[in-house]
């Protein structure tokens, strides 16, 4: 684990890629005085990692605020205290398949969040997960979850999606265009600075999921990858996404 202060009281715990996965991952904590809210909580060995670092630093774990509902965002939470509040979409329900010991609190969409010197807002993003939202932090970082992904070495992951949320998931993608922020803060990868390099970055993965969704999913790898100028790795993404047979 890495652990790297982006501002005084912001630091991002990075876990690099490990066997079994194509992609490292990021979770990141915001500190008031003693207290610290954590976004995502990753797998059990990662939370315990950070909970492990926070408490030889003096620092309370108080707080998790999920992006989504993924095993590999929530299964930390097992391994955390049961009386932690976590945060999430309101719609955690249609993701989340594991029991957990902690109450989730809905986030609203229309209301702030305040942790000591900083102030959440969240945004509705569904398609990677019916459950995902856009964090904005300060109004200086954006954390866009999985909506985009790569790994450590700058190469972009294949969106991971199924095949009835593609539209979601390209409305998600456009909106967040629509955003132009000019940093983005990921659930996997580096942090995206410059407006040029994200929207770059967001272009690829509509190229793709536009690619896919007009030809009903019968198009090839090359053809859905055609015309992306990043270098993709997770091609398995991109075999498991099939339209469900109604026969």
């Amino acid at each position: 684990m890495i652990a790297e202060r982006i501002e005084n009281d912001f630091i991002n715990f990075r876990f690099p890629e490990e066997e079994g996965f194509r992609y490292g991952f990021n979770l990141y904590a915001l500190i008031n005085e003693g207290s610290v809210l954590l976004i995502d909580s990753g797998f059990r060995t990662q939370a315990k990692a950070v909970k492990n670092y926070l408490e030889k630093q003096g620092l309370k774990l108080t707080h998790v605020l999920l992006t989504h509902f993924h095993p590999d965002h929530v299964n930390g939470l097992l391994a955390l205290d049961a009386n932690l509040t976590v945060m999430g979409s309101p719609e955690y329900r249609k993701t989340l398949a594991k029991e957990i010991q902690q109450t989730v609190s809905p986030v609203t969409f229309s209301e702030t969040f305040n942790f000591g010197n900083y102030e959440l807002s969240f945004t509705k993003a569904p398609g990677h997960s019916a459950c995902s939202i856009l964090i904005d932090i300060n109004g200086k970082y954006l954390h866009v979850g999985d909506n985009l992904m790569s790994r450590y070495d700058g190469k972009a992951l294949v969106p991971w999606v199924e095949f009835d949320q593609l539209g979601n998931h390209i409305s998600s993608l456009e909106l967040l265009n629509k955003m132009n922020r000019d940093r983005l803060i990921l659930g996997h990868g580096p942090e995206l600075k410059g407006k040029e390099i994200i929207e770059q970055a967001i272009d690829d993965r509509l190229c793709y999921l536009k690619k896919i969704l007009k030809t009903n999913g019968k198009c090839s790898w090359e053809e859905a990858i055609s015309g992306s100028s990043c270098t993709y790795t997770g091609r398995e993404f991109f075999e498991q996404l099939k339209p469900v047979s109604t026969d």
